[in-house]
């Protein structure tokens, strides 16, 4: 069976859809074998993905940012795991956080190459949040806010739209107080900034908020940020750009494979890119090992340099 190209035309602020028939020019130049669907409505890559697996197609290939992606693990993820095909990506998003820790170029050209070639795989991690999977990662409270901002800025692109996100959450966000309980450790009505489960380690194109996260390692890197005033949020934030922030005393970090939130406060929680709750107030997540053959680069993509502890 061909390969099946899920494309989001909407990814990167409707800016992908320009690159579908540069998508075909260049796979079909490389002799690669494929079908294209395009995506009309948020959400249908994951019926579209279900359903191409079901059928026989292997990669199933998503066409899109890191949202385009977790559509199409979700996918993936409900068919049993003998018969899932494996995931290919052609990053056309805004951050392409996924891609760049696989070591996918992020040019299309080099990612059509590297999908053709399909000469490195790697087997990784997956997340569940209540009935949602993610391949990357889950932010809740500010960094969820920070998105909700984000999305409504339309004069700035790329990570530029993330920094934005930050100024305006900044100015708005009320602190939850959360309880927190995994395998190994409990917190319990603790005043938080912001809590963040990585799979993976960059966010948002310029955040490396679990600089240590691997995707293949049977565990989440679990970020407590202690509840702090904007002028303190500022002086910590520029540490997130080179994951330094993990040596400052408000910075908590933990490792777990399952792991339980409760606030009465209303949380607002991101998954790989995306909104999926505004006001939830209990969260069960738990790591599924080995849940994804990826196609992927030679190499992972650069870590930042963080200082030793």
């Amino acid at each position: 069976m061909p390969a099946m190209i899920i494309l989001n035309p909407y990814a990167n602020r409707w800016k992908a859809g320009r690159f579908t028939a540069q998508v075909k020019s260049l796979l079909t130049e490389l002799g690669y074998d494929f079908e294209l669907a395009q995506t009309r409505v948020p959400g249908e890559a994951i019926g579209l993905a279900a359903a191409a697996a079901k059928a026989g197609y292997d990669p199933i290939v998503a066409a899109g940012g890191d949202g385009t992606i977790s559509e199409v693990v979700n996918g993936l993820l409900r068919v049993e795991a003998a018969a899932r095909p494996r995931l290919g990506l052609l990053p056309l998003g805004s951050a392409n956080d996924y891609a760049f820790q696989l070591g996918i170029p992020l040019t299309l050209e080099g990612a059509c190459r590297t999908l053709a070639a399909a000469a490195h795989e790697r087997t990784l991690d997956a997340g569940l949040i209540n009935d949602h999977y993610f391949m990357n990662d889950i932010a809740i409270a500010f960094g969820a806010r920070v998105n909700i901002e984000a999305a409504t800025i339309k004069r700035l692109r790329g990570s530029l739209i993330y920094l934005g996100g930050v100024f305006k959450a900044l100015m708005r966000y009320h602190l939850p107080t959360v309880t927190f309980e995994w395998d190994g450790g409990r917190l319990e009505n603790k005043p938080i900034l912001l809590a963040y489960v990585g799979n993976g380690w960059r966010t948002g194109g310029v955040f490396f908020l679990s600089p240590h996260a691997r995707l293949d390692d049977g565990r989440f890197d679990l970020l407590v940020g202690d509840a702090l005033n904007r002028w303190q949020i500022l002086k910590l934030l520029p540490k997130t750009f080179s994951g330094n922030h993990i040596h400052d005393p408000a910075a908590h970090m933990y490792s777990c494979t399952w792991l339980r939130i409760h606030s009465d406060d209303p949380l607002p929680v991101l998954a790989d890119g995306e909104i999926i709750y505004r006001d939830c107030h209990d969260l069960e997540i738990r790591l599924l090992p080995a849940a994804l053959r990826v196609i992927s680069g030679p190499a992972e993509g650069q870590r930042p340099p963080v200082k030793p502890g």
